[in-house]
């Protein structure tokens, strides 16, 4: 089965990747064997190392994953006024 070209992860902690400051939290694209080493370092959110599971659901293709969710103001006001 051929590896997938690109993952999509999340990070856990501050990286500095290509001269560019990340931040916990930012969502980034990077090539299947990079999102294998940031596992291994516990660099990507919610996916722990030991968990065979978990490391699979985190290297899925980037193209399948859907984008994060973000609420809509209408529902971050809705939210906030209930």
């Amino acid at each position: 089965m051929a590896q997938p070209d690109s993952v999509r992860i999340v990070l856990a902690h501050h990286l500095t990747r290509g001269g560019e400051q990340l931040l916990p939290g930012d969502e980034i694209e990077v090539p299947h064997y990079e999102a294998q080493q940031l596992i291994g370092a516990g660099y990507v959110a919610d996916v722990d190392p030991a968990d065979s599971a978990a490391v699979a659901k985190a290297l899925a293709p980037a193209e399948s994953k859907p984008a994060m969710a973000k609420p809509t103001a209408n529902k971050a006001a809705g939210l906030a006024s209930g």
